[in-house]
């Protein structure tokens, strides 16, 4: 499989502090990098990062609040001053246009690239290559705000090395083909199909990213066996009355959700700057659901 990693850059709640900045997730998949997010302090947290400015190809933006957008423009504007060429796409919920026209007139904000700006309306997929798609979904916040989940396409079944040379299939596009699908002929006109010497097709990577969000039906059924759910984790289950009050879940939320959605792996983000220490949020998360970890700043997961 190919390689595909998540750098939490940010992983607090509101404000940035000293131990957590704002939220922002990157996905680094094939050296192609798509980010969710873009808190305060996010192009600092690239920086400090193994990350590579230029292989930044899309923004997600899941709603408005400045902890998830403020980072934006100056990341932006950074973008066009290290001498950038190459399109980007920005997604985001209706008015995130409006915003960059403001700055854009009042000349805070000056991009020398093409950026392509693409208010979500509906849910559905995004974005598509050859490789994988993004899809959204609307989830349960105090304001618009979008679910995104990452699916890579299946992939080819596992070639056996050792099956095609009893066979006698040479090295080479012979082979290429076979792991495309397609019948092959030798030369002593022996005709070899796909399935004699190829496994059956993996199911491609499903990563999903929900922030800020109570506990909805959206957020489940964009989560269906992830193999990643990265989930707001803002209180602890005392304050969860607060918490779906203003949007938000707490740690046994996200991990009941986990569950409920039959993910493999949670990721717990989005802490309230109230927890100098999180371990209390990820130990009451894990007796709901025990493949449950903590997200820390400019942390890398494997998927």
């Amino acid at each position: 499989m190919h390689p595909l990693t998540l750098t939490t850059l940010g992983t607090g709640a509101g404000r940035p502090s000293l131990h957590r900045s704002s939220s922002a997730v990157a996905l680094d998949y094939q050296g192609e990098i798509l980010l969710f997010d873009c808190g305060e302090s996010t192009q600092m947290q690239i920086m400090k990062s193994t990350l590579r400015w230029g292989k930044l190809a899309a923004i997600f933006i899941g709603h408005l609040h400045g902890d998830h957008f403020n980072g934006l423009p100056g990341l932006l504007a950074t973008l066009s001053m290290s001498d950038r060429e190459a399109p980007l796409k920005l997604f985001g919920p209706e008015g995130i246009t409006d915003i960059l026209s403001v700055l854009r007139k009042h000349r805070v904000l000056y991009t020398n690239y093409p950026l392509e700006v693409f208010e979500i309306k509906k849910a559905g997929v995004l974005l598509e290559t050859d490789h994988y798609y993004v899809e959204t979904r609307f989830i349960d916040h105090i304001i618009p705000c979008w679910g995104y989940a990452f699916q890579e396409k299946d992939l080819p079944g596992v070639f056996d090395v050792k099956r095609a040379e009893a066979l006698g299939v040479p090295h080479g596009p012979l082979r290429g083909k076979l792991v495309r699908g397609q019948e092959i002929q030798l030369e002593d006109g022996r005709k070899i199909r796909p399935e004699e010497v190829v496994g059956p097709k993996r199911s491609g990577r499903r990563v999903v990213y929900c922030l800020d969000s109570r506990p909805c039906s959206e957020a489940i059924q964009l989560s269906q066996k992830a193999d990643c759910l990265i989930h707001e984790a803002t209180f602890e289950a005392c304050l969860g009355e607060e918490a779906h009050e203003w949007g938000h879940s707490t740690s046994q939320d996200a991990a009941r959700l986990a569950k409920e959605a039959q993910v493999k792996k949670l990721i717990l983000t989005h802490i309230s700057q109230r927890y100098d220490q999180a371990k209390p949020l990820l130990e009451e998360a894990q007796v709901i659901f025990p493949n449950t970890l903590l997200a820390e700043d400019l942390k890398i997961f494997e998927v």
